[in-house]
């Protein structure tokens, strides 16, 4: 059995400019959906839920059961601060550690990007 090494903290990161932001410990539940391109013509869609470990204004790290590609673009639904409703967010995938859970399980912490942050003027949806 081999252990992954959690990602590197922000001395000893190999782009220390990506680790510039504030990180907050924030640990909720979230949805995603994760599309996988088998070949042309099939698309095989994932869904379900993951944990937020931190958020940044850039990112999150993520706790979720199914691995992402390297720089796969997918849905995160968090819920909206202070409000009903849930706010979805287009991510990419920086890097993902395989992590052993249970008795041969494996889930996955990802280093997420936000790509679209929903502006003031758009609405949580229900």
């Amino acid at each position: 059995m081999s252990f992954s090494r959690i990602p590197p903290t922000g001395e000893e990161s190999a782009h220390p400019d990506r680790r510039d932001g504030t990180r907050v410990p924030t640990i909720e539940p979230c949805g995603y959906h994760l599309a996988h391109f088998i070949d042309h013509e099939s698309v095989e869609f994932t869904e379900g839920y993951a944990l937020t470990l931190n958020t940044s204004p850039q990112g999150l790290l993520l706790l979720i059961p199914h691995r992402p590609e390297s720089q796969q673009v997918f849905e995160v639904h968090l819920p909206a601060s202070g409000k009903q409703g849930r706010v979805v967010k287009l991510v990419e995938a920086c890097w993902t550690r395989e992590v052993a859970f249970g008795t041969g399980g494996m889930v996955y912490l990802v280093g997420v990007k936000a790509l679209f942050e929903p502006g003031s003027s758009m609405r949580a949806v229900p």
